[in-house]
């Protein structure tokens, strides 16, 4: 589960018998209006209507497969009551009202909004009928796409992409009698292979739904996203981007992409005869691409940067490469890609927390190498020259939740040497790469070297700090009868406590794909319940006993369990207020606007904007062997938190400016995590105490 960033600041699959059924996958021709275009023609330089791009996703996967036979079954995202928002709007606000009277203020403001007959009842009677209209699948999706995303004109890459770095994965076949200590061309080669398979299991609906529950009765989560992953980028364009789909069986969508030195090529994926080429083959095929680039001895402009700056600099950038064939030719090619892989210079490594922030700034920037990629593709894999590897994923139609799957997937695989399936019937032959060239005049020459400075200023103020906290992890916490997700989020508001004196709003990712085009919902984690448990271990650690400070902890977390269980439900207060926002900006008369948006508005109100500020922004993910996650703060002067709850041991990355005392905040977070668990040890010794008294 990944933030969505405004601009404001179950089983993988089925076993052999889905496996045998993969053979019948072949490519066929099948193109749908403008995710399509011919091969030597651009995309519209304007936006499309967000319905003719998003909903009719060209896509292989046959409607009645396991992976989309119930999602027209799905239920349709729910309106909240106006009045249940509001009330969990002024409970959130309390713990940042600086006194009495702050929070008056907002309550009457609240009461004023909410009343019969008045401007909030209004905005929520449009709501709910914009949800009853006729095709309505989700009454947010298309605002929520276009705000959080397509009309945000930031570079991607600090604010919206987010990364995974991997294991050492394997640098030969299991069977090489002398392997190579690092070959990044087999690497590349496995990491390609195995994307396809999952690609396959796309393109032929044999992956498995994933389940609301831990069971099929709980119901499924909507599977939309995953038409997204594959062959699919995003387009530049003003006043907001666009995506373009190819369906996975077109003729045009039989290749991927790899780049070295800042030289794109075409690596086929079929033969002739529509058989998949063997890792060996694939290989052989990224050695050449190596052997090619070095040839040409030093790297070439670094077009790659364009896609990483600010979308309104890339989309006019983008309009002049257009103008050239030749350049049109290798922009569809990268397009209608199946996804990138990128051969960088580096050698970094993720063995200690040092070498983990190398690893990750590399990854979550691209470095010096930031023009040795496709920011805009969904899927893109980077293999270092020592081998090691790791992922960034663009955020605009998929959350993280799918891109985890996936990569959970490919290193599980690759790393417990399971066979490639359909080796047997792979083509013995070696795919022929094709160079994809730009032609650069000085115009377009001029816009790369902005670029390249762009992107350099634009990275420059961050930082990252990591860490992996050994002394317990997700059983550890078990033991305590306590919710591993909500014993880390007490940990983050501890940690921010002990490092600037006082609680922020903070923002932890839900998921609400138990509806149609569901995407994410946010859980408002700082509550009264747990600002009160971290004034008690902080502020007063001698006032109360260890036993009352868990009763307080315990509060907090079944607080924090109700709201998760709301937004995942799609009753959160925030997706609600957006889109009651969204229709005071476009359906109200500008007086009624101004009750709102201004002045005594509600939503002009300080202490309801800063409960809506994510100075701490968090997500956890799990993959199993990925040392390296993470994205950006959401907003300046803030933390991203990206972590992982590994069964014994908790990751945790921060992001941050170098203003930001992040180093700072890390250390405090393992403090924090050595003090609840020394509060709960000693509750329990406590306990026992008293049991023998």
């Amino acid at each position: 589960m990944l933030v969505a960033r405004l601009p404001t600041g179950s089983p993988l699959v089925r076993t052999l018998a889905a496996r045998r059924s993969l053979a019948s996958f072949t490519p066929t021709n099948s193109l749908s209006s403008v995710h399509t275009t011919r091969a030597d023609q651009m995309p519209p330089a304007n936006p499309p209507e967000w319905h003719d791009w998003r909903m009719g996703v060209p896509s292989s996967t046959p409607t009645d497969s396991p992976m989309l036979r119930n999602q027209g079954k799905l239920p349709r995202l729910p309106v909240v009551p106006l009045e249940e928002t509001l009330a969990r709007l002024r409970r959130s606000c309390e713990p940042l009202a600086k006194d009495e009277k702050e929070l008056r203020e907002v309550e009457k403001k609240i009461e004023a909004f909410g009343r019969q007959g008045g401007v909030g009842r209004k905005l929520q009677d449009l709501l709910e009928q914009k949800r009853e209209e006729k095709g309505m699948r989700n009454w947010l999706a298309k605002d929520w796409d276009e705000q959080a995303y397509m009309a945000y004109r930031d570079s991607i890459i600090i604010n919206v992409s987010y990364y995974f770095g991997f294991d050492r994965l394997p640098q030969a076949p299991p069977s090489a009698p002398n392997p190579p200590a690092a070959d990044p061309a087999y690497v590349a080669a496995s990491i390609a292979k195995t994307a396809l398979e999952f690609r396959r299991l796309i393109a032929t609906g044999l992956l498995e739904p994933e389940l609301v529950g831990r069971s099929k009765e709980d119901g499924e989560l909507c599977m939309e996203s995953y038409k997204w992953a594959f062959n699919a980028c995003r387009v530049p364009a003003s006043p907001s981007d666009y995506a373009v789909k190819t369906a996975e069986t077109d003729p045009e969508a039989q290749h991927f992409v790899v780049v070295k030195r800042n030289r794109f090529y075409s690596v086929p994926i079929v033969d002739v005869a529509g058989q998949e080429f063997s890792v060996e083959g694939f290989r052989k095929a990224i050695q050449e691409v190596v052997e090619q680039a070095e040839m040409e001895g030093d790297a070439a402009p670094p077009v790659g940067v364009l896609t990483g700056i600010n979308r309104d600099r890339w989309a006019e950038a983008h309009g002049h490469l257009s103008s050239n064939p030749t350049n049109v030719k290798t922009l569809r090619s990268i397009h209608q890609s199946a996804f990138v892989i990128c051969l960088d210079e580096a050698e970094p490594s993720s063995k200690t927390p040092e070498e983990n922030v190398d690893f990750s700034w590399r990854l979550w920037t691209g470095g010096e190498e930031a023009g040795n990629r496709w920011w805009d593709k969904p899927l893109q894999w980077m293999v270092y020259r020592n081998g090691e590897a790791g992922f960034v994923g663009e955020h605009s139609c998929m959350d993280g939740t799918p891109t985890a799957r996936l990569n959970d997937f490919l290193t599980k695989r690759l790393l417990t040497n399971e066979p490639f399936p359909h080796s047997s019937s792979a083509t013995s032959s070696t795919p022929s790469p094709s160079p994809l060239p730009f032609e650069l005049d000085s115009t377009a020459l001029s816009h790369v070297e902005k670029a390249h400075e762009e992107h350099r200023k634009h990275i420059e103020p961050y930082a990252l700090h990591y860490l992996s906290y050994e002394r317990y992890g997700k059983e550890g916490i078990k033991k305590m009868k306590a919710s591993p997700d909500g014993w880390v989020q007490m940990l983050f508001q501890i940690a921010y406590y002990l490092t600037f004196k006082k609680p922020c709003g903070t923002y932890e990712a839900a998921q609400t794909r138990r509806y149609q085009l569901g995407r994410t919902e946010t859980v408002r984690i700082l509550t009264p319940e747990s600002l009160a448990f971290v004034k008690s271990l902080v502020d007063s650690p001698s006032s109360s006993s260890a036993s009352d400070k868990v009763a307080l902890f315990r509060a907090a977390l079944a607080q924090h369990g109700k709201d998760m269980k709301l937004a995942s439900a799609g009753m959160g207060i925030d997706r609600h207020l957006f889109g009651l926002k969204m229709l005071a900006a476009t359906k109200l008369g500008e007086q009624e606007k101004k009750e709102v948006m201004e002045g005594d508005g509600l939503f002009a109100d300080p202490l309801v904007k800063e409960s809506g500020t994510w100075r701490m922004s968090t997500s956890q993910i799990y993959i199993r062997h990925s040392p390296a996650y993470g994205w950006g703060p959401v907003v300046d002067g803030g933390l991203g938190l990206p972590y992982m709850i590994h069964p014994e041991s908790l990751q945790l990355t921060v992001s941050c400016q170098k203003t930001v005392p992040g180093d700072l905040y890390i250390k405090n977070f393992a403090k924090a995590a050595d003090l609840l668990m020394d509060l709960f040890e000693q509750a329990e010794r406590d306990g026992q105490g008293k049991a023998k008294a």
